[in-house]
């Protein structure tokens, strides 16, 4: 049986800020990515359907941190004892906007197993 997905994930282990609509900022730690979105665990419980704003930190080559805020829709939840699993569905990506996580998909997807970010 095939891989369904459009996207080919990749690792992608870093803590980032998300907000939701019923609560305030919270954090969060992705697990894996792809161009379709993400899977990440929060501590705080997620609802289907909710729209999320994730921050996510890069350094660039000149070593300035850089912010890049992606919009997306949480597909589905799987509520663990002390916190929950959340699948988001980007709503698009663009180099204007998502220049440095564009540029860490294209680098990443180049490797024939997944990548580790650092």
């Amino acid at each position: 049986m095939g891989d369904r997905r459009r996207h080919k994930r990749i690792t992608f282990l870093r803590e980032m800020d998300i907000s939701c609509p019923d609560h305030e900022a919270a954090k969060a730690l992705a697990v894996n990515i792809s161009r379709s979105g993400l899977v990440l665990y929060c501590n705080k419980q997620i609802a289907v359907e909710n729209e999320i704003g994730i921050r996510l930190l890069f350094v660039d080559e000149y070593k300035v941190d850089r912010i890049e805020t992606v919009i997306g829709d949480v597909c589905w939840v799987k509520p663990l004892e002390e916190f929950c699993a959340a699948g988001l569905q980007f709503r698009s990506l663009n180099e204007q906007d998502h220049f440095m996580l564009l540029a860490y998909l294209n680098y990443a997807e180049g490797f024939g197993r997944p990548c580790i970010n650092e």
